[in-house]
């Protein structure tokens, strides 16, 4: 069954990207091998194809101000002055995020490896730290741990806004060899890590992602009964279908409270979180508007009769939390269902798609073809109160964040507090052991992007 999806990719500034593209201190760049009149021409037919899509399909009529014909001249007579591929894709990469349009984004070419730093980082609050780290790794060895905060990737400072860019910029657009990795140490000062890649063939990695999505996908939540009233239940996706919409909730239904925890996720379809919202209510109700190029569509739940479930509830945010999640969590805090804690979201819930695009090369019978792809925005969200959450969020009721020391020893102070407000007993440590909040794995970052296909 195919849903429409609300796709989670981040935020987009132009200027951010200029300064990453001059910033980076260590970057190792091959030389095409191929004819570089090949590559200018490819280049151009690249960006007429992804101007017809974008001319067709994308929901603002007047691109954010852009003169598209000008500004899509100006991009293919640079082009033509380019001989390598990578120059090239920088162009085409540039130019898109000029849209400043957080689900428009340029997908190059697919490499022979992908590349793995060994950690991964995540923002709590306005800091960002270092959530996971892989055993036997370089940075592991190096001395990173989950914990750190991290300050800066090579010159670029890392901030809610430049996160999703920077992970853009050295997974997608340019993979680093070695990453100069700077984090504040506990006596407060500074300090660089310079951590070495290891690098994975593409089939390798494309047959761990697959599993992992198996995973979230046949096991895609967990309950766990803190007392007799109070039910606890994590939600990985909303990519998934409602048979398991409704065995989470008739676990949560044997109980009068329930705490449904969302942080780290990062949406799916809109008809599931259509569906989720519908136990919650006795009555239909409107969730949101999407604004497209040509019309304007009406996301409504229709209340669940017999699933409904009445009880007290909240809602668990953080960074991580896009998309569905965020639509899910705001409108229980506007028709005032439930309290929202945690994290301010991720601010991305744009309507998406993936258009691939393959260009094909050689004489017939020995043709190659160079396989790369687009993510563009078909559809703005308007909340049922008339205003967007995109690059704004969900700002949560009460702003709770795991420490540092929470990070690294893997304790749960925001499912804890969480419990204690609704009359049970639980420490930090009890809800550490439960697994509920699990350190993002640095594979999610291609994983969040294959869930948008």
């Amino acid at each position: 069954m195919k849903y429409l999806k609300l796709l989670f990719l981040g935020l987009a500034t132009i200027a951010l990207f200029q300064t990453i593209i001059v910033a980076q201190t260590v970057v190792t760049q091959q030389a095409s091998r191929s004819n570089p009149s090949e590559n200018r021409s490819r280049g151009v037919r690249m960006l007429k194809e992804i101007k017809g899509i974008l001319k067709e399909i994308y929901y603002d009529k007047n691109y954010h101000g852009i003169d598209i014909e000008k500004r899509f001249d100006e991009a293919m007579e640079q082009v033509k002055s380019l001989d390598h591929n990578w120059q090239i894709y920088r162009v085409i990469a540039q130019l898109l995020l000029e849209f400043d349009d957080s689900h428009t984004q340029f997908f190059p070419p697919g490499r022979a490896n992908r590349v793995n730093y060994g950690f991964s980082m995540q923002m709590v609050g306005a800091k960002a730290f270092i959530v996971d780290v892989k055993k036997g790794g370089d940075a592991a060895a190096k001395g990173l741990a989950p914990g750190d905060e991290v300050v800066r990737i090579g010159r670029i400072d890392v901030t809610r806004e430049s996160l999703w860019k920077i992970n853009y910029l050295i997974y997608a657009l340019d993979p680093q060899e070695q990453l100069s990795v700077f984090v504040r140490d506990t006596s407060g000062e500074v300090v660089e890590r310079r951590v070495i890649a290891t690098f994975k063939s593409i089939k390798e990695r494309e047959a761990e992602a697959r599993e992992r999505r198996k995973k979230k996908r046949e096991d895609p939540f967990k309950c766990h009964s803190a007392n007799t009233e109070i039910a606890l239940c994590r939600l990985e996706t909303f990519s998934v279908e409602k048979k398991y919409i409704d065995r989470m909730m008739a676990e949560a239904s044997k109980h009068k409270k329930l705490i449904l925890d969302l942080r780290g996720n990062g949406g799916g379809y809109v008809k599931m979180t259509e569906y989720l919202t519908g136990h919650f209510f006795d009555r239909d109700i409107k969730i949101a508007d999407f604004v497209s190029r040509k019309k304007t569509e009406e996301s409504r739940a229709k209340a669940q009769k017999g699933k409904h479930f009445g009880g007290e509830l909240i809602v668990l945010i953080d960074s991580r939390s896009a998309s569905a999640s965020e639509v899910f969590a705001r409108l229980m805090q506007l028709e005032k269902r439930g309290k929202v804690i945690g994290d301010v979201s991720a601010g991305a819930v744009m309507t998406s798609i993936q258009p691939s695009m393959a260009e094909v090369r050689g004489v017939p019978g020995f043709e190659r073809f160079t396989v790369f792809g687009m993510n563009v925005t078909v559809a703005d969200l308007i909340m049922s109160d008339g205003k967007r959450l995109e690059k704004v969020g969900v700002i949560p009721d009460i702003a709770v964040g795991p420490s540092p020391k929470a990070i690294a020893e893997q304790t749960d102070p925001v499912l804890a507090y969480a419990v204690r407000s609704l009359g049970g007993d639980m420490d930090e440590k009890q809800a550490g052991a439960l697994r509920f909040l699990i350190p993002k794995d640095e594979d999610d970052e291609e994983d969040e992007a294959e869930e948008a296909n």
